[in-house]
C-alpha cells in the first residue's frame, strides 16, 4: 500500500501492478510487466543440436540473440503447438544472457489488484512466485522468472 496525502488526510492508495496473462500449455500464468522487455510474434526459429526437446533454438529479434524456451514442456513435458495466437516474450535481461518464452497465447494486461491470492496453494515449484484467483474462480500461476533463470536445469540446455 501507498500513503498519499489528500486534502490534508492520509490515504492510503492500493498500488497498482501491472501483470501479463498467458497461457502456456493449458494453465494460464501471470508474468510481471517490469521481466519483459518485448512481445512479438514468433520469429524464425534457428534450431540448436544435442539440446532439449523444450529449448527450441535461438531467435534473433533485430541483432540480438535470444535462447527460446517452450516453457510447457519445460515445466510439464507438453509441446506448445505454434499457431497464429502464439506469442514470444523477451525477458528483461542484461546483454548476451537474453531469454525468451512462448506462451500460447497472451490475454491481456492486467492489475494484479484483480486478483485474489492463494496462500495455501500445493504448487511447489520454484518458477511459481504464487497462485490467485480471478473474478471468475480461474486458477492463475505468477511466473517467478528471476527464479527460472537460475535453475541449472534451465541454465543448460544441452542434452
Amino acid at each position: 500500500m501507498l500513503t498519499e496525502q489528500i486534502n490534508n488526510k492520509t490515504q492510503e492508495v492500493p498500488l497498482s501492478i501491472p501483470v501479463l496473462g498467458v497461457t502456456i500449455g493449458e494453465d494460464r500464468w501471470l508474468i510481471p510487466m517490469d521481466a519483459i522487455s518485448e512481445i512479438l510474434p514468433v520469429p524464425k526459429i534457428t534450431p540448436v543440436f544435442l539440446t532439449h526437446l523444450w529449448f527450441l533454438g535461438i531467435i534473433n529479434v533485430r541483432g540480438n540473440i535470444y535462447g527460446l524456451c517452450d516453457l510447457a514442456h519445460y515445466l510439464d513435458k507438453k509441446t506448445t503447438r505454434i499457431n497464429a495466437k502464439t506469442r514470444v516474450f523477451l525477458t528483461d535481461s542484461h546483454p548476451g544472457t537474453g531469454y525468451a518464452i512462448l506462451a500460447e497465447s497472451v490475454l491481456g494486461i492486467r492489475d494484479l489488484m484483480e486478483f485474489t491470492r492463494q496462500p495455501d496453494h500445493e504448487d511447489e515449484r520454484s518458477v511459481i512466485a504464487d497462485v490467485y484467483n480471478d473474478r471468475q474462480n480461474r486458477l492463475w500461476r505468477k511466473l517467478n522468472l528471476p527464479a527460472l533463470v537460475r535453475l541449472k536445469s534451465f541454465l543448460q540446455a544441452s542434452s
